[in-house]
């Protein structure tokens, strides 16, 4: 059932769930991503997800997106490969926020 229009979800969780929306179309367009794409950036993935691994909850997953300065892209940007657009770049990170929240759905005492 749908919390569309229901007046007890709060701000913060409609953020969160649109956060996690952008998360999830930059997965759908990464799965997409012929093969080697996919191998050329996997440095990138590999390097972004260990930095992310501390991170226990959505909330803190999506501070880390939205903090100041773009860390995760500071993390990110050495590992990718040359002349990788800023739009590509930002599907793979946000494919990386999407793989995190999805370990820690499937970690969850009630998963």
């Amino acid at each position: 059932m749908s919390n569309e229009g229901n007046p007890d979800v709060s701000r913060n969780d409609r953020f969160l769930r649109a956060v996690r929306g952008v998360w999830e179309h930059s997965h759908k367009d990464y799965v997409q991503w012929c093969d080697a794409q996919r191998a050329a950036v996997e440095p990138a993935v590999q390097a972004l997800l260990e930095w992310l691994a501390d991170a226990g909850s959505e909330g803190e997953l999506t501070a880390r997106y939205w903090e100041l300065g773009d860390p995760p892209g500071e993390v990110l940007r050495p590992h990718l490969p040359a002349g990788i657009g800023p739009e590509a770049a930002l599907t793979v990170q946000e494919e990386c926020f999407w793989r995190r929240i999805t370990e820690l759905e499937a970690d969850a005492p009630d998963a």
